[in-house]
């Protein structure tokens, strides 16, 4: 499961949506050479993908945010209404104790079944949470309250994580002693680390900071990095036997005439098996871990 905070559906218009332009071949050669717009109602179907418009907004006024889409993503709770307002970017005490009550990870490793956080975090994390003054996301704090482990640096060294910078360069920047990977080469080492777990999830925020400092070449990067990615994944993976599920909080990236978040449709991505299964069920950010459940539980 790839979480691509603030990705958005946005219009079929190059003038302000950079996924219109962006090459994004690997993308795009799951869609029969489309991009994923708003064309239409948004939903595509081709021969090894499924595109779902899913509502990010969950009947609430105002702008959706990190913390409340993410918590309702990984709990299946209508977080903003449950607490009356679209809230973020980290989750505040009310969110913290939705995440730690029957999150998706909680339900799968009770189940019992595997269950991963790809993400890496630096020592410096570790310092800081062990004096409680490291910031989390809503999807952090979800894995936490699971008993899922955090990735260490020894992790990301062994190939068995994966930064949320992706190539490792920002690491190495702070003189980590780690090595200097291609997107494609992190997708590969996501994909093997799935292969050994029932769910793996990737969290990658960069998409919603291009978003935010609205750069054009620095969009462009983002999103080569996050089809690189994709590709690495589908280099390693059998579709017959694997899910991939791609989704996101709320929108951003995909309209440069908005300051700031969008309330445009999110993008519920599913390559592979079984997915037929689970796309009927997907309509908001609330559907997705009820899926996810009733999915692996039933293997």
């Amino acid at each position: 499961m790839l979480f691509f905070d603030g990705w958005g559906l946005g219009p079929n218009d190059r003038a302000v949506n950079p996924l219109v332009t962006a090459p994004m071949p690997t993308l795009r050669a799951l869609f029969d050479g489309e991009m994923p717009t708003l064309r239409g109602n948004g939903h595509f179907d081709s021969a090894r993908a499924t595109l779902i418009p899913t509502d990010a907004t969950l009947g609430v006024p105002g702008l959706p945010q990190s913390a409340t889409g993410q918590t309702t993503i990984f709990t299946g709770v209508n977080a903003p209404q449950a607490i009356g307002e679209h809230l973020g970017p980290y989750p505040n005490a009310a969110l913290r104790r939705l995440l730690a009550h029957e999150n998706l990870f909680q339900r799968l490793v009770a189940a019992p079944r595997r269950v991963a956080f790809a993400n890496a975090y630096p020592p410096i994390f570790f310092e800081r949470l062990a004096r409680n003054k490291a910031r989390r996301s809503a999807l952090s704090h979800a894995v936490h309250a699971a008993g899922v482990r955090y990735r260490d640096i020894d992790d990301l060294r062994a190939g068995r994580a994966v930064s949320a910078f992706v190539t490792n360069q920002l690491w190495r920047e702070h003189s980590a002693d780690v090595p200097l990977i291609t997107a494609r080469a992190a997708g590969r080492n996501l994909a093997r680390l799935a292969s050994e777990n029932d769910l793996a999830v990737f969290e990658y925020f960069l998409t919603d900071m291009a978003g935010h400092k609205a750069k054009p070449d620095l969009t462009a990067r983002v999103l080569e990095e996050v089809d690189q990615l994709l590709r690495g994944i589908l280099d390693e993976t059998c579709l017959d036997d694997v899910l991939v599920i791609a989704t996101s909080d709320h929108g951003n990236i995909e309209d440069t005439s908005a300051k700031g978040h969008t309330r445009n449709p999110v993008p519920t991505l599913l390559i592979g098996a079984e997915r037929a299964r689970i796309a009927p069920r997907i309509k908001s950010l609330t559907d997705l871990a009820p899926a996810i459940v009733d999915l692996l539980l039933a293997k």
